[in-house]
């Protein structure tokens, strides 16, 4: 992974991941789970944001007493590694590696506690060979850095002594770690093996054993490695073993892995670490999620319609208590529109129709006001109870949905904690008291005709009676008469009848109150907050459990995609015959 856009892309995908698996939203990750997703995560990070020289890790890994220490000794041709009968001999790791290779590959804390041993072999450029602890050490320390190595290296030689070759704890670890490097085994200490039936028999059991883990081709060398390694005088033991592919085992690492195929085999293993990290997120976040959550999100909308239908027949009486304590805000406003003496006319009979202004403002729960909201009060002393036991109601059954469908539970309670009866019934109140304002405050052309009609007749028709008022009295006061002071009594009883009958007429044609709004606000504002409730509730959801999965499963399609560039880049660079 030579390309630093490329690599960026993949180190914010995987920080994305972990961040993720650390701290799900709504995703219900036990300790267990959030430990083995991690641990895949690890692996991943060691083998894609690995050094840009592809540098092979050679690990040998194996059980107490199988001579991997006396094997890297032997593949060296000189003593680099202590070997000795206390057990266990190797509690560090042994790092045989070319002078002119990054070490990148091993972590900073697996380094600093790591033995290197620097040579100048050709033939073992790019390839880094590790002796580290038993596999089935009882030492927890030795055994977590062995598994620390072993996801970091790009080809595991897992080595086994014909005494302890089918130690469960041994297989144990490699079940787990198999499926993620490129492996051979290595059958040591041949030369205590009586005979070659017996060999045979032994390398049977290994290879049955590596083909129940998928590994039916695995290469299996057997080699006796202490005859390979000087003594003190610089002569090799006379050793005789049945069969001994030291050799084979050399070849196969110091000429069959050259840099195209350490390329190669680091591809191949980088692909597997994200199939297997697309396989645990599967299990931890399934695609069948975003089909389960539709499924909630259908069965909420119907639950919530029903719902809604229940409590407006609960709260029947204070509902319609609300609508008849509002009703006169629509007249009030229809009033406001007019002008002149009807305006006036209009005012006076509001007053004597609704009572005094304030105690109106009063109603409608005015800032102005002391702020109690009187439609509050009202739905809160009919409908209180009612209100929480259906909210608690709708919260457990859509929980027990969620649950039967195997979605998380823990998130769904802390998004309904936070709807109460108080918050409702004030959403509700708010609903209705919205519908009337904007109601009353509506207008259109015609009724803006109407009002400018009735003003300017209410303005008219009153003028002229109060210019023939006048001239009446100004004859009289000419003729010393009285007829005027009747006339004036009369043309008032006039335009009192006629502001009646312009009120009527202007209530015929802008009808106020429940004739403006329509029945039934206070059942339609039920119906609009609950199912605002119910379905914010699983829209919430929804969304961090979506934001969830993505944040789980898009990292991966960048990793993916990341690794296919990189293959298409390796074919392109081959020559033409090659691809």
């Amino acid at each position: 992974m030579r390309d630093d856009p490329m690599r960026r892309r993949m180190e914010t995908a995987l920080g994305r991941l972990e961040a993720r698996a650390e701290a799900p939203r709504v995703l219900a990750l036990s300790a267990g789970d959030r430990a083995r997703l991690g641990s895949v995560i690890e692996r991943a990070r060691a083998q894609l944001l690995g050094p840009s020289e592809p540098v092979l890790t050679v690990a040998l890994a194996g059980s107490t007493g199988a001579g991997k220490s006396t094997l890297i000794n032997g593949l060296a041709g000189h003593v680099i590694a202590e070997v000795s009968e206390i057990r266990p001999t190797t509690r560090h790791l042994q790092v045989y590696h070319h002078r002119g290779d990054d070490l990148g590959t091993l972590t900073e804390e697996l380094a600093s506690e790591a033995v290197f041993v620097a040579h100048d072999r050709p033939e073992l450029r790019l390839k880094m060979l590790v002796d580290s602890p038993d596999l089935d050490s009882f030492v927890i320390r030795n055994r977590a850095t062995t598994k620390a190595l072993l996801k970091r290296a790009g080809l595991v030689l897992y080595v086994f002594s014909p005494e302890r070759y089918l130690e469960e704890r041994t297989w144990t670890v490699l079940r787990q770690e198999t499926s993620f490097s490129a492996c051979a085994a290595v059958l040591n200490k041949v030369d205590r093996v009586g005979s070659r039936d017996e060999l045979e028999q032994i390398t049977a059991d290994l290879r049955e054993r590596f083909a129940s883990l998928g590994l039916d081709d695995i290469r299996i060398f057997r080699v006796c490695a202490r005859a390979h390694v000087p003594g003190p005088d610089g002569t090799l033991p006379d050793l005789a073993p049945v069969v001994d592919d030291m050799v084979a085992l050399r070849a196969f690492i110091e000429r069959e892995l050259q840099a195209s195929e350490i390329a190669r085999l680091l591809r191949a293993q980088r692909g597997q670490v994200v199939t297997h990290l697309r396989a645990e997120v599967d299990r931890l976040a399934p695609e069948l999620t975003a089909a389960k959550l539709d499924e909630v999100v259908q069965i909420a909308a119907m639950r919530a319609e029903r719902a809604a239908a229940r409590l407006s027949s609960t709260l029947a009486d204070p509902l319609a208590a609300a609508e008849a304590e509002l009703a006169p805000l629509v007249t009030l406003r229809r009033h406001e529109r007019f002008w002149g003496p009807f305006r006036i006319w209009l005012a006076t009979t509001d007053f004597l129709g609704f009572g005094l202004t304030n105690l109106v403002r009063r109603i409608l729960g005015r800032k102005t006001d002391d702020g109690s909201g009187a439609i509050e009060r009202i739905l809160g002393r009919g409908g209180a109870t009612a209100i929480e036991d259906l909210i608690r109601a709708e919260a457990f059954a859509l929980q027990d949905l969620l649950f039967t469908r195997g979605l998380p539970i823990e998130r769904w309670r802390e998004i309904v904690a936070a709807t109460t009866g108080t918050r409702v019934i004030s959403e509700v109140a708010a609903e209705i008291e919205t519908h009337f304002d904007v109601t009353a405050s509506h207008d259109d052309e015609f009724r803006r005709k109407v009002v400018w009609a009735a003003s300017t007749l209410g303005n008219v028709v009153p003028s002229a009676f109060v210019v023939i008022a006048l001239f009446a009295m100004l004859r009289d006061v000419l003729t010393s008469g009285s007829a005027g002071l009747t006339l004036l009594w009369q043309l008032m009883v006039i335009v009192i009848l006629f502001f009646l009958v312009l009120q009527g007429v202007v209530g015929a044609v802008l009808p106020g109150g429940a004739r403006w709004t329509g029945l039934g606000a206070g059942a339609r504002a039920v119906q609009k907050v609950i199912a605002r409730a119910i379905n914010g509730w699983v829209a919430a959801y929804r969304a961090d459990l979506l934001s969830d999965v993505a944040d789980l499963r898009e990292p991966l399609d960048i990793l993916e995609s990341a690794l296919a560039e990189d293959r298409e880049a390796a074919i392109l660079s081959l020559p033409q015959a090659a691809r």
